[in-house]
């Protein structure tokens, strides 16, 4: 019996499994990537310095002529955006950080630039291990890049304690691990108590709590927030990682519900309910009459969304970056961050949506139906058509 008879596969299955082993390759490959490199930053931190003795770990003391001690090294580890962030940090004896830099990120490289080419860095050269260290206290952050600031802050902080407690064994006071709950997290779960809500009721209430939605969605977790759901987050579980839940709440409504909703009702609530960027789509379509339609290179169109897909899925778990790859020009939209290619795209695609019905999500988007929901769905029914294949199977004689 070939395998199509006996688990109900369909014509494309094949290719579909063949894709899911491919995913599951360069993961493995990914797996073995090179740690924290600190030479380059204990040279550049240190020029005076004769010699770094190694201490545990990622630690050194730094020592001058007649083996003065001139400092200490180490690094700290914090949840960024897209992943684990690790910072160098360089302390003098009497607790006064020296210098600070990112060695390892896993951030969305447009973002992760104007963070690094800004003053932030800056305000956490000085801390002494008598300051907080913490984000919105006594270090000002940026808009649109929360949460690598807070990965930035939150690794100085624990590197300056490590050393100022460890090292030279100065006073270090308790820390203060916050819970980040905010507007953020409540106006999500709003907007998926209202989308899951509306499935309920029928006629022009539903049609009005769906552009009540995406209205949020756009100005909310768009413009004001600047938090849509991207393919890093998709990447970010496939690799393994969860981010602190203290200060990653956001994420974790936005992925467990995503989740649930989509197992429980097959329903992606996000993409046709509050997706910013669907939003402004729709608008436009609104505006210019567009309607739903097959495009004439439609076939074409669709693989060349799956290949990107699959592309940047494998790019990230290869080098084990979540948003290495992610081509999405939705920080383009919203935070105005991106190159010249980025805006032109995303200025084809506005204009494209008077004309056409949400052409970036049906042809373009890496997490539409058409790319990694549809391989989510299809994966999910292979698997339950072949359970119940097997658990059917008469008992041999």
């Amino acid at each position: 019996m070939t395998a199509k008879k006996a688990f109900g596969w369909r014509k494309q299955d094949g290719i579909r499994l063949a894709v899911i082993a491919w995913i599951i390759a360069c993961w493995w490959i990914g797996a073995d990537r090179a740690g924290v490199d600190l030479q380059s930053f204990l040279t550049a931190a240190w020029p005076e310095a004769q010699n770094f003795e190694e201490l545990d770990g990622d630690s050194y003391r730094v020592l001058g002529d007649e083996n003065e001690v001139l400092g200490y090294v180490t690094t700290g580890t914090a949840s960024g955006y897209g992943g684990p962030l690790t910072m160098a940090v360089s302390m003098t004896p009497d607790g006064v950080v020296d210098s600070v830099a990112v060695v390892e990120h896993r951030e969305t490289p447009s973002f992760f630039r104007t963070v690094v080419d800004s003053r932030f860095l800056g305000q956490l050269a000085g801390k002494t291990n008598e300051d907080p260290i913490i984000l919105g206290d006594d270090v000002d952050g940026m808009s649109g890049a929360t949460y690598t600031c807070l990965g930035m802050t939150q690794s100085v902080h624990r590197a300056a304690r490590e050393i100022a407690g460890e090292f030279l064994e100065l006073e270090v006071p308790p820390d203060k691990r916050r819970v980040v709950f905010g507007l953020p997290e409540i106006v999500l779960i709003v907007l998926f108590t209202m989308a899951v809500s509306r499935r309920r009721i029928k006629g022009k209430l539903s049609t009005v709590l769906r552009w009540t939605t995406l209205l949020g969605g756009l100005v909310f977790l768009g413009f004001l927030f600047n938090s849509p759901f991207v393919l890093a987050h998709i990447n970010m579980v496939l690799i393994g990682y969860w981010p602190e839940w203290q200060t990653h709440i956001f994420w974790y409504i936005l992925i467990i519900g995503l989740l649930l909703f989509k197992a429980t009702e097959e329903w992606n609530v996000y993409c046709y309910d509050f997706c910013p960027f669907g939003a402004l789509q729709e608008i436009a379509a609104t505006i210019g009459g567009a309607k739903p339609k097959k495009l004439r290179w439609s076939k074409i169109l669709l693989w060349a969304q799956r290949l990107l897909t699959i592309a940047a899925i494998s790019l990230a778990l290869l080098y084990r970056n979540p948003g290495l790859s992610s081509y999405e020009i939705f920080g383009t939209a919203f935070a105005l961050e991106g190159s010249n290619f980025q805006f032109a795209l995303l200025a084809i695609i506005l204009l494209s949506s008077l004309f056409l019905y949400r052409p970036w999500c049906r042809h373009l988007c890496p997490l539409h139906k058409n790319a990694t929901e549809g391989l989510f769905d299809n994966t999910r029914r292979i698997a339950r058509t072949a359970w119940q294949k097997l658990t059917k199977r008469p008992s041999p004689a």
